[in-house]
């Protein structure tokens, strides 16, 4: 017998919550829970990637050829036991559907995704709205309007191949439903809303963990079936990581 998608993959884990929500400590502790994380920095350092994002999101978003299979999915982070952040966030629905539990199909008759079933356990992080409205604005909206963003948009990527950078603003405009500064920080805090609502809809209770920053292990070891590691839990600056790539690129 062929195995399905799901049985060919290594994913347990789909890390579904927004950038500035903690990823970057969070995939420091998938990892040390022995958890390999395909997170936004892995993907800007994998080259091989780039395209393949820049068409499922122009296929998804813009209407530019064919939209991802769920094949094309495994293909792409099926490797990783953990997948989070940009730009695996903008494909929710696809990738739940990627890892089916084909036993218990689960109902959501708000969703045009009728007959939907999780295999791989979901994540989602909590953070109060207006923290994170404040560290997503400083940290990834106003990213994109300073001079050296505007050189690689508009000088640099558009003579390369590979627009890592590009893919990254046209999900995030897509996602946001903007076009420029004003909308997109406008539209921020509804739009976090709302992607936090439909994963809590699409997901089966028991397969959701909302794990709150600074609940340490336990929650997610639990959550997990893994035992708790003899150190703290990682707590890292992915706002500052950010910041150092946008300078050595």
């Amino acid at each position: 017998m062929t195995p399905t998608v799901a049985q060919s993959s290594n994913v347990q884990v789909l890390h579904m919550s927004l950038p500035r929500t903690g990823s970057f400590s969070m995939k420091a502790a998938y990892e040390e829970l022995g958890m390999l994380t395909y997170h936004g920095f892995v993907y800007i350092e994998r080259p091989q990637d780039h395209l393949r994002w820049f068409d499922a999101v122009q296929a998804k978003y813009y209407g530019n050829g064919k939209p991802f299979t769920t094949e094309d999915f495994n293909d792409l982070v099926g490797e990783w036991a953990v997948v989070s952040d940009n730009p695996a966030i903008g494909f929710v629905e696809k990738l739940l559907q990627t890892y089916p539990e084909v036993s218990q199909p689960y109902h959501n008759p708000n969703d045009q995704l009728a007959h939907l079933a999780i295999k791989a356990k979901v994540v989602l992080v909590y953070r109060d709205l207006d923290k994170w409205y404040k560290l997503y604005d400083e940290g990834v909206i106003r990213s994109f309007f300073t001079w050296k963003m505007w050189a690689v948009l508009n000088l640099i990527e558009p003579l390369q191949t590979l627009k890592p950078v590009t893919v990254t603003r046209d999900l995030q405009y897509a996602m946001f439903r903007c076009s420029n500064q004003a909308q997109w920080q406008r539209n921020a805090k509804l739009i976090c809303q709302e992607h936090s609502e439909k994963i809590r809809e699409l997901v089966p209770k028991e397969r959701l963990l909302e794990y709150k920053l600074g609940s340490g292990w336990e929650p997610l070891c639990k959550f997990l079936d893994k035992e708790i590691p003899h150190k703290p839990f990682p707590h890292l600056n992915d706002g500052k990581e950010f910041e150092l790539w946008v300078r050595d690129f």
